[in-house]
């Protein structure tokens, strides 16, 4: 996380700097990415940058953040859309994020990491977050009351698990992506619809 020094320079200046982290590891790997022409292409100098930054690490995991809290940031808007029903969402904004990883325009930060996971060079973060952070305690208790859940560890055992349905169908995009072959978003979202009935449903047991 930046340092208070960082927060609390002209948005200008924040811009420009993240502008350079998006170039650097959007077109670099985290291993080869460098400060060195981090702060070249931010116009500031090096002793600054560890003024707002505890290292490359603490960068990388901001820009990060600030792509993934743009995502979230959109599914909140929906939720009163979709009468805080999380399945009602999760078809309307989880496709939605299948082009926007492999086809949007952070798509290269994107695949920077599937490269990074394959070569298990990703760096862990420092901290982990709050699943329900960025919502209200209104549109909690909405969620909370839409699907009967008892409380918040409900919650967010459900969105952990929509969570996961997620991540099955990026991993299968990525394993089109590592084998060189085109990723049909539409099919994969195809698939999320599956599992998301699933567990919206349930597995019911054949009869013998």
């Amino acid at each position: 996380m930046p340092s208070q020094t960082f927060f609390n320079l002209p948005k200008e200046k924040q811009d420009r700097i993240m502008a350079a982290a998006r170039e650097e590891f959007f077109t670099h790997s985290f291993d080869e990415a460098s400060i060195n022409r981090l702060i070249k292409a931010a116009g500031i100098p090096r002793g600054s940058f560890y003024q707002y930054f505890a290292d490359k690490e603490d960068v990388y995991f901001y820009l990060g953040e600030q792509i993934q809290r743009k995502m979230l940031e959109g599914a909140r808007k929906e939720l009163a859309a979709c009468g805080y029903d999380p399945f009602a969402l999760a078809r309307k904004i989880l496709p939605q994020w299948l082009d926007e990883i492999f086809y949007g325009e952070n798509a290269s930060f994107f695949y920077r990491k599937i490269d990074m996971l394959h070569s298990q060079q990703v760096p862990r973060p420092k901290r982990t977050e709050d699943p329900l952070a960025c919502l209200s305690a209104q549109e909690i208790a909405g969620l909370t009351a839409k699907v009967a859940l008892r409380d918040r560890t409900d919650l967010e055992f459900l969105l952990h698990s929509l969570l996961l349905a997620f991540i099955s169908c990026l991993s299968e995009g990525a394993a089109d992506y590592e084998a060189g072959r085109p990723i049909d978003t539409a099919k994969l979202a195809q698939v999320l619809n599956r599992h998301l009935s699933y567990l919206e449903n349930g597995f019911k047991k054949k009869s013998d």
